[in-house]
This record gives structure tokens, sequence and C-alpha cells, in this order.
């Protein structure tokens, strides 16, 4: 686990500018870290909301006054990316509703946030879990309520239904407000009759872990929001088809996608190392899965499928993977075509990531043995399907455009 942690750390101090579909400024996302307790911690790498977006705008409590300033807008990234999302599907339910009102969140690096900085000060939001959210007011005035009887009720339950189903941990709601739900979530607290205080979930990436043949770490990492709606990128399972790395890395460091999004970036670390097809065994492994395995070539061929089905390591830990996982989608890529392939069921999806990434499409039998096979067979109603890179390295551009067309897909 310690590698991987330092992995993501290392990734995580990478920005990349990325736009923010509700249409609000840029965001410069980083992969976050929560530290310690909402009222005892700290906040690594952190995400600050913008100012202002199409849905919402931002309130200072301690200045009274929009927008709230810079230092009191920090929170992870996935508080951030599910506050968006929350305010951009509520805005689209009502549009003849006021943009959301949002206050304070963390503080750069977290800690402290108490009267010292203002206002009445914080108890919590001391590691980037907690947000403060106006309710509407039946005026539409983009100001807090100043009783309960200016709250708009009806949009006021809806909006905390929304972020009940956005996966919270707790709900503050104040006691005169007659707001209520489930009674081990949302709880009255004096000082909340303006707003809802929202702390999210403490949420752990997950990894998968297995070993090549020579022992080399094979790595499943999960990138996006924790659910049943999967999408899985298998970066190389051809040691030396490799280009795809860069894609995975735009991946890791693009916003944190509303799927649940895992990525292997390499199957076949031991080929990667010395640059060759197959694996430490001189096994092809997109001919060792057990979907249409036949006996092909000899050690060290190029498509040698090893001497019996599911041989290898690495194919053992994509079956138990996948069959773990049950990805909506999985894409596997390769080299040197420029083009992506798919059959059966699979055809349609893969046509529109084409589309996606603008290159061509061709619908080709799967090989026998081949990872899409088996998926397609042992899980009918997912699609599986091959990307082929052009030859050579992937420019940054052309990165971006595939890992583009991947999250666009799973939308």
């Amino acid at each position: 686990m310690l590698p991987v942690r330092r992995l993501i750390l290392v990734v995580a101090a990478v920005a990349l500018v990325a736009a923010v579909p509700d249409g609000s400024a840029a965001i410069h996302w980083h992969r976050s870290r929560a530290v310690g307790l909402p009222f005892a911690g700290r906040l690594l790498h952190g995400v600050q909301l913008p100012a202002r977006g199409r849905f919402f705008e931002t309130w200072d409590p301690a200045l009274r006054h929009r927008p709230n300033r810079g230092w009191r807008r920090w929170g992870t990234d996935r508080l951030v990316a599910t506050v968006l999302h929350v305010v951009a599907r509520y805005g689209r339910a009502h549009p003849h509703a006021p943009p959301v009102l949002i206050s304070d969140l963390s503080r750069p690096h977290g800690g402290s946030f108490g009267a010292q900085y203002g206002a009445l000060g914080h108890a919590s939001h001391q590691n980037g879990l907690d947000v403060d959210v106006y309710y509407p007011r039946r005026d539409r005035k983009l100001r807090p309520p100043t009783s309960p009887r200016q709250i708009d009720l009806p949009l006021a339950r809806d909006l905390l239904h929304r972020f009940l189903r956005a996966g919270v941990t707790r709900i503050f709601v104040g006691p005169n407000t007659s707001l209520r739900g489930p009674r081990r979530v949302v709880f009255p607290l004096v000082h909340h009759d303006n707003h809802m205080h929202i702390r999210f979930r403490r949420v752990t990436r997950r990894t998968i872990d297995g070993r090549s043949v020579r022992g080399r770490p094979i790595r499943a990492l999960e990138l996006g929001f924790r659910g049943r709606d999967r999408v899985l990128v298998v970066g190389c399972i051809h040691g030396n088809e490799c280009a795809a790395q860069p894609v995975v890395r735009q991946l890791e460091r693009s916003t944190p996608p509303r799927f649940d999004l895992w990525v292997v970036p390499s199957l076949n670390p031991d080929g990667q190392a010395r640059r060759l097809r197959q694996n430490a065994n001189g096994v092809d492994l997109n001919r060792n899965f057990p979907s249409q395995w036949t006996r092909m070539g000899t050690r060290g061929t190029a498509y040698y499928s090893g001497h019996t089905a599911s041989s290898e390591p690495e194919t053992r830990f994509a079956e138990r993977l996948i069959l773990r996982l049950r990805p909506r989608v999985t894409i596997w890529f390769h080299q040197p075509q420029g083009v992506v392939r798919a059959w059966g069921g699979s055809v349609s999806t893969a046509r529109r990531f084409a589309r996606f990434a603008r290159v061509p499409f061709r619908a080709i039998p799967w090989p026998r043995g081949s990872g899409p096979n088996w998926q397609n067979h042992v899980l009918p109603h997912t699609a599986s399907f091959v990307v082929e890179l052009p030859g050579g390295p992937l420019g940054r551009a052309a990165a971006a455009r595939y890992a583009r067309a991947v999250l666009r897909l799973a939308k």
C-alpha cells in the first residue's frame, strides 16, 4: 500500500487545469487527502471551489457579502466535485430558482477555523470534508435567510435530498426549519436555521493488487466515485505496446469522474520491463484467457497461448478483477494500428468511443483466448473492446483526447 500512496501523492503534485462542466471558472484539480477529523485535522492537496458558477454563488459570512474570500473555499477534490455535481443537477431541475448560495468549506491547508477567522467561526471544517450551504429564500434574494419563515421549504427539501443521495455522512439543519431526514444522518443543531452544514465521507481510494510471474506488482487503482457504474481501463497488456501510459496519467489527474473508474496501468510489468510482447513465461496474455482458448504457437513466439487457459498469474488477476468489479465497459489499449475494434455486443459502445476519440472503427471478430472475447462471454451485457493506438509515443494532446473519450463514454 505504501508505494500506491506515494504514487497518488506524486500525481497530486501535478495540477491539471480542467474546465468545470457547470460553467464556473477553471479548477486546478488535485488528488486530495483529508487528514484527521473534521474538528481536529488538516487538508493535503486541497481544491478551491470557484467564487461563482452557473448554478451557485458564494457568500462570506464574516464580511456579509458575495463572493466568499478564496481562502475560505478549499476542500477535497471529491467534496468540490460532488458539490458542483449536486448544484448543477438542482439548477437544471429548477431553472427558475436562484443559484445555490454556498458559504465556507475549509482553509487552504485545513486546520483551525474558529471565531478568530470571523463570524461565529467553526468547530469543524478542518480537513476539507465540510461545506455550508444556505437554504434558498422564498423571495429569491441571494442572501442568507434571516428567519425560517423566509426559507423556500420545497426547494430546501429537494436540495437536502440531493445531497443525501450524493453520499454524505452528516447534515446539520436548523431546529426551527422543519427539515428532516434519516435519523442517523440528518441532525437538528442550533445556529443552523439559515444553512445546512454538510459533511462528506472520507473515501479511501481502493486498490486491488496482484503479482506478475517475476513478482512485480500489478495494481488496479480506483479513481472515481464508488458505485455500481464501473469502467475499467487496461493501459498495457503487451509489454511492447504501452503507449497508453500517458492516457492513464491524464485520467489520474483529471476531474474526479462521477462514475466508478478503475485503471490498470500495466497488466504485464515483466514484459514492459523487457519491452517484449509476452510475459516472463513467453506467453501472449491476450491469447491466454479461457474463452475459445486453443493452444497456439510455442513458448516465446508472438501468439503463444500458454500450455493451458489461464495458466499465467497476470491473466488470473485480470479475470478476478473483472468478475469482482463487473465493469459496464472495459477498454484494452494496444498498438500500433490506430483504430478501435470490437465485435458482437460491444460494437455500439466501441463505435461511440471511436467517434469521441476521432479515430476509425472496425468490427473485427475477437481472437481466441483474448481478454475482450472472455469478458463478452462471461458478462454478456457489458462492453469490452480494444483501442489500438498509433505506433510510437503518444503526444500530450493525443493522450488528453483519448482520456476525454473515456470520460465522455462513461457519461
